[in-house]
């Protein structure tokens, strides 16, 4: 039962900055009234100075109405400032509370806007006490809401939310990403617009960045979030900006500029009353003294975070600060503080999701078992290291924890183990990193073969880096030349289709062959170029059984429409079975030798054969493509297959030698069936290629 003020008349318990949003929502003005409520927290605490978000949840909830639009409001504001304060059970409950109220509010706008509003401001606070999933059906539930009524900017927000949720659920980046993207283009699509809206869109992208170790892409986002939040004169919004600035420079190893942040946003949420912002400024400020080596300051500030968070409940940030305090005493070297912080972890990272938190745990907890020699369960405790930061895949967070193990198992002389676990470090992380990590551990160890160990494990990483940055040019140069290739074979293809269409005649045959051939060119160029985009670099096949007289049929047609060309004749073996291949990559090597022969043998006449061949119980089917060209010169057969061959190195000079990567791709194709494939060079009379495939019995 909603309780009234036993000491107010009921139309004065409703807070002043609160009866505005009220007046908005009754008058059906859903969206205003909304983002009115949104902002009553901080313009409340601003024009109350030394208000922290923490009173002001107190004081609203002592108020009450018997109305339930406004005892729905109540409660969402409630929450809001619970929220802020880091009150996240408190911040949860009102905001149930507020959906059970505002399913009795008459006004038909009012109501949905509001549950709408509730469910995706529960997500967020869901998503603190632990309930992932439940989190994020409510995000959902939310933007499905306000899209079946058309409210851009209700939708837009919940997508916020949405993305808020999804970042900190195992594998889900991408989807993340989506929704922060969406986001933006509907709240930059309402109307009015919402600047501070998107600015909270572009500093939530810019987290999203960091988790993925991207610094510099953080920094962008940052600036155009905090230009919107300077436009909107948001106060609390640019201190915390100011903070993820501030991890953004711990990874640029920039740590003075980090630290100067973090005192900067410490001084600015103190004096907003900002407990759980005042928390986030500690830990950035110990993470800081921790790079700088100031390892004292670092745990102190690391406690002060631990007790802060404990004291307002936030089991997320007091879980982080004593794992971060874990850490610290691991470089401090003290082993007894270091199982104390690893049991209190162990015991708070029970009650919160999992989070990066957890994977550094693990990583803590690993490389101090191997500092006290209790090496049986270090290969175990390396592969789930490994599998949790996969599924994560944060490349920042993992160059982290494999640093840490790597470095210790090397300290103590496990250098089989520590290898691997050090190059996933180096490849993972920037070199900016690798060099201070190095330069911290070599000061540390006196052992010279492992200092000249560490040494050499640099130099080769370094090498790898330089062949990884070429392969990459490589793969951007070869993707964007197959675009190219597939829109000019998809012109080529609708010109003729359009061309083949209007014709009110039959179309001649060689019309219709060059649209096949351009369609056929297009979805090839598609295919590599999204293997290559995927970073799938070896021939997948896709094998199913296929009829060699249907597919040589369809081949001696295009074989003998070619003007270079002359007949074509087919060979098959009676009862011959049908062959487990990928029909696609079967046509492009036939293409491909085709091709050769129109090169090298022009005028010829072609024979395809097939016949099955059995050694012992393997049975083969063997597949032959022959001209009766001039031959190629023995020698030569012996690097035909070869890629990216250099024409000086044939022994028979033809003026259209090619870089025969042709042939090469037709041995990657042969061999990804698992068969084989060879040529029968046959000096002056033509040469004959043969492949193996398996029969489909």
């Amino acid at each position: 039962m909603m309780r009234r003020s036993s000491t107010l008349p009921m139309e004065q318990s409703l807070p002043a900055g609160l009866r505005d949003p009220v007046r908005h929502l009754r008058d059906s003005a859903v969206e205003s009234g909304i983002r009115s409520l949104l902002l009553w927290p901080d313009r409340a605490c601003a024009k109350n100075p030394g208000t922290s978000f923490g009173t002001l949840w107190e004081e609203v909830r002592s108020c009450h109405s018997s109305d339930p639009l406004e005892e729905s409001t109540l409660r969402f504001a409630e929450g809001l400032c619970a929220y802020r304060a880091g009150l996240s059970g408190d911040a949860r409950d009102a905001f149930e509370k507020a959906l059970d109220v505002v399913a009795h509010v008459k006004a038909e706008d009012a109501r949905w806007a509001l549950a709408s509003s509730a469910h995706w401001s529960l997500a967020l606070a869901l998503r603190r006490t632990g309930d992932l999933d439940e989190a994020v059906q409510r995000a959902r539930q939310g933007a499905r809401e306000a899209r079946e009524r058309g409210a851009v900017w209700l939708e837009g927000a919940a997508r916020l939310a949405l993305g808020r949720v999804l970042r900190y659920a195992p594998g889900e980046r991408e989807r993340a990403r989506a929704n922060f993207d969406e986001a933006h283009r509907l709240l930059s699509a309402a109307h009015p617009a919402d600047p501070l809206g998107v600015a909270y869109v572009r500093a939530h992208q810019a987290r999203l960045a960091l988790d993925a170790g991207n610094a510099s892409l953080a920094l962008s986002l940052l600036r155009d979030a905090r230009a919107g939040f300077g436009h909107c004169r948001h106060q609390r919004a640019l201190a915390h900006s100011q903070i993820d600035q501030g991890w953004a420079h711990i990874q640029l190893r920039t740590i003075s500029v980090a630290r100067h942040n973090g005192e900067e946003a410490l001084e600015r949420l103190r004096a907003m009353g900002d407990e759980r912002g005042v928390l986030r400024a500690w830990q950035l400020l110990g993470q800081a003294a921790l790079e700088e080596g100031r390892i004292e300051d670092a745990i102190e500030l690391l406690k002060q975070t631990a007790r802060g968070a404990s004291a307002i409940r936030d089991g997320t940030m007091h879980a982080e600060a004593v794992v971060s305090l874990a850490w610290a005493h691991f470089a401090e070297g003290n082993a007894r503080a270091v199982s104390r912080a690893i049991r209190q972890a162990e015991a708070l990272l029970q009650t919160v999701p999992p989070w990066i938190a957890t994977v550094q745990w693990q990583a803590v907890d690993l490389a101090h078992r191997v500092r006290q020699h209790q090496f049986t369960e270090v290969p175990r405790r390396l592969r789930k290291l490994r599998a949790m930061l996969q599924q994560r895949n944060m490349p920042r967070v993992t160059a982290e924890c494999m640093a840490l193990c790597g470095f210790e198992l090397a300290r103590q002389g496990r250098l089989r183990d520590a290898a691997p676990a050090l190059k996933e470090a180096f490849t993972a992380g920037s070199q900016l990193d690798a060099i201070a990590w190095t330069e911290r551990f070599l000061s540390t160890v006196s052992a010279v073969d492992v200092r000249q160990w560490i040494a050499s494990l640099v130099t080769e990483m370094h090498e790898h880096a330089h062949l990884a940055e070429e392969y990459e040019a490589l793969r951007v140069c070869a993707v964007a030349g197959l675009h190219d290739v597939k829109n000019l074979a998809t012109s080529v293809y609708t010109e003729l289709e359009m061309y083949a269409l209007e014709q009110e005649e039959e179309v001649a045959q060689p019309i219709l062959a060059a649209r096949d051939t351009a369609f056929r060119a297009g979805r090839l160029a598609a295919e590599v170029e999204t293997q290559i985009i995927a970073g799938k670099t070896q021939v997948i096949v896709e094998c199913k059984p296929v009829d060699l007289a249907a597919f040589f049929s369809a081949q001696q047609a295009i074989i003998e429409r070619s003007a270079l060309l002359r007949h074509c004749t087919v060979e098959i073996e009676e009862g011959l079975p049908p062959v487990r291949a990928d029909e696609r990559y079967l046509t492009r090597v036939f293409g491909n030798l085709r091709s050769n022969a129109e090169k090298y043998a022009p005028g010829s006449d072609i024979v395809l054969s097939a016949r099955v061949h059995s050694v012992g119980r393997k049975r083969e089917v063997i597949v032959g493509f022959a001209d009766n060209g001039q031959g190629i010169d023995p020698e030569d057969a012996e690097i035909l297959f070869n890629a990216f061959k250099n024409p000086e190195d044939y022994r028979q000079p033809q003026a259209n030698r090619g870089t025969g990567f042709g042939l090469h791709y037709c041995k990657l194709v042969i061999e990804a069936h698992g068969g084989r494939i060879w040529v029968d060079p046959r000096p002056g009379m033509g040469a004959a290629f043969y492949f193996s495939l398996p029969p489909a019995e």
